[in-house]
């Protein structure tokens, strides 16, 4: 289970990359200030429940759920739990 500071962190990230339709490690690096290890782990979580597609070096990632379904993905990964 994921705190709650994790679980919000993890909504944030993924907004954002559905908003953009940009699924990227560096991407969330920057936009969220965050470490490398935590960029790779919101990905890894995301990509786990759905929201962006397997790892395509060099490549972003796909990003699996269109902007009209953003509000739906965030009920379910809160709901979810994140975990």
């Amino acid at each position: 289970m994921l705190s709650d500071d994790g679980r919000a962190l993890l909504l944030r990230a993924a907004e954002l990359v559905v908003m953009t339709q940009f699924g990227s490690t560096s991407m969330l690096q920057r936009k969220l200030d965050v470490s490398y290890t935590d960029a790779a782990w919101l990905m890894e979580t995301m990509e786990s429940h759905g929201v962006v597609g397997r790892v395509q070096e060099p490549r972003p990632r796909e990003v699996m759920v269109p902007v009209d379904e953003l509000a739906s993905t965030l009920d379910r990964l809160k709901r979810d739990g994140g975990a």
